[in-house]
């Protein structure tokens, strides 16, 4: 462990709910079993309290309204727009996830007119109150309101956090599962790192295995990692509902021309997830992605956010090394990390030696992190970088575990 000036702190001690007392951590399953249920119904929660909505077949949501009308939303309700999903018995991989703002009940219905959910109970309330206007009222008021159900009209979350995960090298596999992903506007993408040596890149649909030329897209950079379960991600913000293409940019086996690719929002027919794949085997080796990251997302490792691979620029980190504490943390003022998960106490500034994923002869070089503050992901901004000016040349990884 290096010293400084600052006061240190062990990285065992930067994990969750080591720099900040958690709040409590509330999980509502929605739909389980073929119910027309929110269960539990009720939650007495505190300010600052996390609410984790999990979806199960076939198509709910989550959506705010007043006591006084129940099955219509309020303006600018909190929702988490519909979340199709085939299983009665296993979640969804997408989830919504709300934090408690203050001690007012918060009223919650179902918003799905197929089987009219909400007239036939299932709604939900937060801080319900014990007398007056109680949940049992609400659900009385819910059965007698007029059919259909409302949703916001723009139909995008709003309010929380409607998040899906996908695994990048599950088991081996030189895949991203799922491999392409249909979720609205809003939603954060978190992809988690197996082992051994992987990237996330953006590419165009016609030249899979070369980052996007006409603007800066995103790059997790590579990730090298042998930790099982994954503890390293890379969040990124559906911007809209066009396509979006990536692929693993490592050249030790060809991850990208060997079918490590994906889409979020890939179309139906035409330029499909499989036309890109087809295409994507076509491509000529070596692949590579840019020289910097992370780039229109944000990487995290034990939700440490590393907002800067090397001091002076680069593409790669090494998650054992970090794990293994030769690290140097100086302690600043209180900040905030990833939204509702961890409100920690300090900022932390880190810089350890790393191997240079860009020559076969490995280098000491040194990368640096730090928190940077935000509210909440609904106004979330990726963090800022550079225009890369990528034209045709790269160093790629040479180094695959």
């Amino acid at each position: 462990m290096k010293f400084s000036t600052g006061s240190l702190l062990p990285l065992a001690l930067l994990a969750p709910g080591a720099l900040a007392v958690h709040p409590n951590h509330f999980q509502v399953t929605v739909g389980k079993n073929g119910q027309l249920r929110f269960d539990p119904e009720t939650i007495d929660a505190k300010k600052g309290d996390l609410i984790t909505y999990n979806f199960f077949a076939a198509n709910h949501s989550v959506t705010e309204s007043s006591f006084e009308k129940p099955c219509a939303p309020l303006d600018d309700a909190t929702f988490s727009g519909f979340v199709p999903t085939q299983s009665p018995d296993v979640a969804s991989r997408t989830t919504f996830t709300i934090e408690v703002k203050d001690d007012k009940p918060i009223w919650i219905y179902c918003s799905q007119v197929n089987g009219n959910h909400c007239q036939n109970g299932m709604v939900h309330a937060v801080n319900a109150p014990k007398q007056g206007n109680t949940f049992e009222a609400y659900k009385a008021l819910a059965a007698k309101a007029k059919a259909p159900s409302l949703s916001p009209a723009d139909g995008l979350p709003n309010g929380g956090i409607r998040k899906t995960t996908v695994d990048v090298g599950l088991n081996g596999t030189l895949t991203y599962s799922p491999n392409n992903i249909i979720e609205p506007p809003r939603t954060v993408v978190e992809f988690k790192f197996n082992p051994r040596n992987h990237t996330v890149t953006e590419s165009s649909f016609e030249k899979p295995c070369f980052p996007i030329k006409d603007k800066e897209g995103i790059s997790s950079g590579f990730i090298a990692t042998t930790q099982v379960p994954a503890i390293a991600t890379f969040e990124v913000i559906v911007k809209d509902t066009k396509p979006l293409w990536f692929y693993c940019g490592q050249v030790n086996g060809n991850h990208c021309q060997s079918g490590m690719v994906g889409a979020i929002n890939a179309p139906a027919v035409g330029n499909t997830i499989d036309a890109f794949i087809a295409k994507a085997a076509l491509a000529p080796p070596p692949s590579v992605i840019p020289p910097k990251a992370p780039l229109g997302g944000r990487v995290f490792v034990k939700d440490i956010e590393i907002v800067k691979f090397n001091l002076n620029g680069g593409n790669a980190i090494d998650v054992d090394a970090i794990l293994a504490g030769d690290i140097e943390i100086v302690t600043g003022k209180p900040t905030a990390t990833k939204a509702y998960e961890t409100k920690p106490a300090e900022t932390a500034y880190y810089t350890a030696p790393i191997k240079s994923w860009e020559s076969k002869a490995w280098e000491t070089k040194t990368w640096e992190t730090k928190y940077k503050p935000t509210s909440s992901y609904t106004s979330y901004k990726a963090a800022e970088t550079k225009t890369w000016g990528y034209e045709g040349k790269g160093k790629s990884c040479e180094g695959d575990y």
